[in-house]
């Protein structure tokens, strides 16, 4: 199970505990050996499924800031796109520095190297048509 996929676990757990909801038999079981491990000694993160890789992270800003960057993806695309297709036709430098003043706890290099990889995952998917 992947960091993200166990945060989300230990989250419904937690909200069914908090509502004093009975829990299925393998999340029960689940915690039951997470609790024994960490009792005799193991690291409660690697226990409870949420250890990080190296160089990953897991906070809650982290994961806030790239939900907000997926809102400002369009955006940039846009915005770079040449001015024919109905763009803006600006550079990529002078796009990412505008959205980097958007979200002033991210530094400018950051927006600049999510913006590169979602160029290669991501293909333009609208055409914008006129009447």
């Amino acid at each position: 199970m992947n960091l993200r996929k166990a945060q989300a676990r230990l989250k419904k757990i937690a909200d069914q505990i908090s509502k004093n909801k009975q829990l299925d038999d393998i999340d029960t079981e689940f915690l039951d050996k997470a609790f024994t491990e960490i009792y005799n000694g193991e690291d409660a993160n690697a226990a409870l499924g949420v250890k990080a890789k190296k160089g990953e992270r897991k906070g809650k800003h982290d994961r806030d800031t790239k939900k907000r960057l997926q809102y400002f993806y369009p955006w940039l695309a846009t915005a770079t796109a040449k001015v024919k297709k109905g763009g803006l036709g600006m550079s990529d430098k002078n796009a990412v520095a505008i959205i980097a003043k958007q979200l002033p706890h991210i530094q400018i290099e950051t927006v600049a190297r999510y913006w590169r990889q979602a160029k290669k995952t991501q293909q333009e998917t609208f055409k914008i048509k006129t009447d």
